[in-house]
Formats: structure tokens, sequence, C-alpha cells
């Protein structure tokens, strides 16, 4: 209107527009009067819709950015987890691999270590490549049926044997009652058999104490005083000759004490065994000392001189190879140490039952009658199942019980003292496995040292010479 006006004013002074012009403009002014009221009038009813939209369109926008943000976490988070999983499922894969591929090796060895096999061939001491042989290694491990009498299937076999000597001992009382009427234990045999008991501890203490102080005196006297050189000279042939000569009347004055005093069998057993033990017990620690007393000198240094007390303590603990240390448990269990006691007396008292009920009916009457082919068949064939029982109860009395209970008293923590011996397919894995204590001993101070001076040309002859030696010690 205002501008109509401004319009109007100075259009007096122009020229007058024609009617024509004139109602265009007031129809023209008329709707834009109209559509500035309409204008105004429809901002004045949309305020309070507008306030509405703006308040809903906020809320809107407030809810996409929640779930933008919702979603950004769950992203990171997602993003975080695949991360993880992707390093630990790599981690856990080449684990698993690489458990699996010693499990692969151990399995294709011929002989291993494991609750499926325990012969490995003992203490698998392998040719290195300058002709050398890797000393055997002691480490903390049980011994084999220790681990297999876990397993309750496997300790049902010791309770069947238990059942066997229960029901020997009621066949012994049963019989003894039908007989004679009341029950008699017959100990004529065990008197029999340990007789001169006192004769047989009174040379065990000789022997021992001869192993003790003339191996252990004689080679610090020689260490001490050979002169600083790696070549020998006439004072190390001179004890060398000596322990020679040592080692010859060890192994002739115990069968000339045997002998004289006409020991019985269990009394002769003990001192032979206990012969042969100190003769493979003082070589090894001679052995062991003469290497690291002749490298010490050749260096000229002092000599390195063993300890008594190691020396004192190999000659009780139950290996046949000298370390001056070996692994040690914390504690004795002496509950473990009383029950392989047990087991040696059921193991003695097992071996009695078979010998009267088994061999004494069949041997009682062999002179006394005409021997024949026929009659010494057959009662070689009634002795092949005593026999063979004789022998597990001996080999678990003896190389399980009784090494299992001075091991727990000396702490000695490596029990490996046979292997899987039952599952040998060959004779050379069976005498490999079946007393790994004498093996590692041959193999270690016999077989290895003439490798060494002989060569592999003769291998096959040293294993010969090995074979027939541990016929005789074992």
């Amino acid at each position: 209107m205002a501008e109509l006006r401004a319009r109007g004013g100075p259009g007096r002074s122009s020229t007058t527009p024609s009617p024509e012009e004139q109602n265009a403009m007031a129809e023209e002014n008329a709707q834009t009067d109209g559509g500035l009221v309409a204008g105004h009038l429809e901002e004045v009813l949309r305020v309070p819709a507008r306030h509405t939209h703006d308040k809903i369109d906020a809320d809107e926008t407030e809810i996409p950015r929640s779930q933008a943000v919702s979603d950004i976490l769950v992203a990171t988070l997602r993003a975080k987890a695949e991360g993880i999983k992707t390093k630990y499922v790599g981690l856990m894969d080449e684990e698993l691999t690489k458990a699996f591929d010693d499990f692969i090796v151990e399995a294709t060895r011929p002989t291993h270590t494991g609750i499926t096999s325990f012969s490995e061939s003992a203490p698998r001491q392998s040719h290195r490549p300058n002709g050398q042989i890797v000393r055997k290694e002691f480490h903390p491990r049980a011994s084999v049926l220790t681990d297999l009498f876990e397993i309750p299937h496997i300790l049902t076999i010791r309770y069947v044997f238990v059942a066997i000597l229960i029901i020997f001992g009621m066949n012994t009382v049963l019989q003894d009652i039908f007989d004679h009427g009341t029950i008699g234990v017959d100990f004529h045999i065990w008197t029999w058999a340990f007789g001169k008991f006192p004769y047989v501890v009174t040379f065990w203490c000789l022997m021992q104490t001869t192993t003790l102080l003339v191996v252990f005196v004689p080679l610090c006297h020689w260490g001490r005083n050979r002169t600083r050189s790696d070549k020998l000279d006439a004072f190390d042939y001179f004890w060398l000759c000596c322990y020679v000569l040592y080692q010859i009347g060890f192994a002739l004055i115990p069968f000339w004490f045997v002998n004289y005093f006409d020991l019985p069998p269990a009394s002769t057993s003990i001192i032979v065994a206990e012969q042969v033990r100190f003769i493979m017990k003082s070589h090894a620690f001679v052995r062991e000392n003469i290497t690291v007393i002749m490298r010490s000198t050749a260096a000229h240094e002092h000599a390195v001189l063993p300890k008594f007390s190691n020396y004192v303590y190999f000659q009780f603990v139950p290996t046949l190879v000298y370390r001056d240390n070996y692994p040690r448990n914390k504690e004795i269990r002496w509950h473990f140490v009383l029950m392989n006691f047990a087991h040696v007396a059921a193991g003695i008292s097992y071996t009695y039952y078979i010998f009267v009920r088994f061999c004494m009916p069949v041997f009682r009457n062999f002179n006394h009658e005409h021997v024949n082919l026929k009659t010494f068949v057959k009662s070689i064939f009634d002795c092949i199942l005593p026999g063979s029982l004789n022998l597990l109860v001996v080999f678990y009395a003896l190389l399980h019980a009784w090494m299992n209970a001075f091991a727990e008293m000396l702490r000695f923590a490596d029990r490996m003292f046979y292997r899987d011996w039952w599952n040998s397919t060959t004779f050379g894995q069976y005498y490999r496995t079946w007393n790994v204590v004498v093996h590692d001993w041959l193999y270690t101070y016999i077989y290895s040292d003439m490798y060494q001076l002989c060569g592999s040309r003769f291998r096959e002859s040293l294993c010969f010479v090995t074979f027939v030696l541990s016929a005789v010690v074992s």
C-alpha cells in the first residue's frame, strides 16, 4: 500500500495512466494486499505447528545420533573381538600343529617313552657326528608300573595276583589240616635257603667298606699327585694296574668265600649279587672321575676331586651310572616306602609258594629214579609255567618294589628302572628294556668305551661282547 502511495504520489506529476492501466493496477494491488494478509494469517496460524515440528525433528535427530554412537561402539568391539579371535586362533592353531607334529614324531619312533610304550632305548645314546656318544641324562619320572597302576583296569591285574597269593595260602592251610590235622607252617625251607646269614652280613660289610675306602682314597691320591699333563706316565700306569688287580681280587674272593663256607642258595645269591653291584659301582665311579681329573690336570689346573658324600650316596642309590648330582624329590613318602617293602615280602612269599607247590614235587624224587629223555622233558614242561610266574614275581619285587623303596628313601627322582619289556618284539629290544639299570651301565662304560677305542668297523663285535657280559651281570 505504501509502495502504491509512493508511486501514486509522484504519479500526479507524471503522465496520467489510461483507464485500462488503472484497472489493471487496482486489480494487482488487490491481489497483493490479499496475498500479504493471507500470508500473515497463515504465518500466525503456523507458529504452533512449526514449534511442534521443530521438537519432533530434534527428537528424530537425537534418536539417530544415539543409534549411530551405539553402532560405532558395536562395530569397534566387533573389530577388536575379531582381532583377538584371529590372533589367538592363530596361536592355538600353531600350538596344536606343533603338538600334533611332536606326537607324530614320538609315535613313529621305533621305541619311545610314553604311556603307550616305555621302550625307549635306554638312554638312547645316539652317536654324534664326531663319534662321541651322548651321556645318559637323569630326569624326574616315575616307574612304568607306577603310572600304569593309576589306571583302574591295569590295577586289576595286581589284584588278580593278590587273589592268587591268597588262594595259595588257603590251599596250604587246608592241605595241612587234611594231612596233619593242624596248621603247620614249614620254615625249614626258609632257614635252609638263608642259612649262615650272619656270615653273609659280615662279609657284606667287608665288601662295602672295601668299596668305599680302597677305591676312594687311592683315586684321590692319584689325582693330587699326577703330572699336570694330558699324557700318561709311569705313575698313571702303576695306579691303573693296582685298580685292575683290585677288581680281579674283588671278583675272586667272594667266590672263595661262598665255596669255603658252603653257603645255601639264597645266601649265595645275596653275596654274588652284591659282589657284582659293588664292582659295577666302583668302576662307574672311577671311570667318571678319571676323565674329570685328567681334563683338569691337562689344563695345568688343580685336580677336581670327587666328594666322599657323593660316593656314599651313589653306593645306595638305585642306579649304576655315577653323577655328582641327581634329580631329587623334596620329601620322603614313608607310606610309599612301607608299601613297597610289603610288596617285596609278598613277592618272597609268592616265590616260596610257587617253589613248594609246583617245583618241589617235580624234583623231589629226581635223583632216586631213572632219568630218561621223557622224564627230563616232562620235568622241564612242568616247570615252565611256575618258572614264568616266578620271573614276573621276582621282576616286580626286585626291579619295581625294592628299587622304588630305596629311591624314595634317598629321594632319588628318576625311577625308570625298566621299561615296557612286555611289548618287546625282538630279543634286542627285550634285553634293552627289562633291566634299564644294568643296560645303562653296559652301554655307558662298556660299549661306548670300546666303540671309541675300536671305531664303528667293529660295531657288531662290540654288541656281541656287550651282550655276553650282560648275561653274566644280569
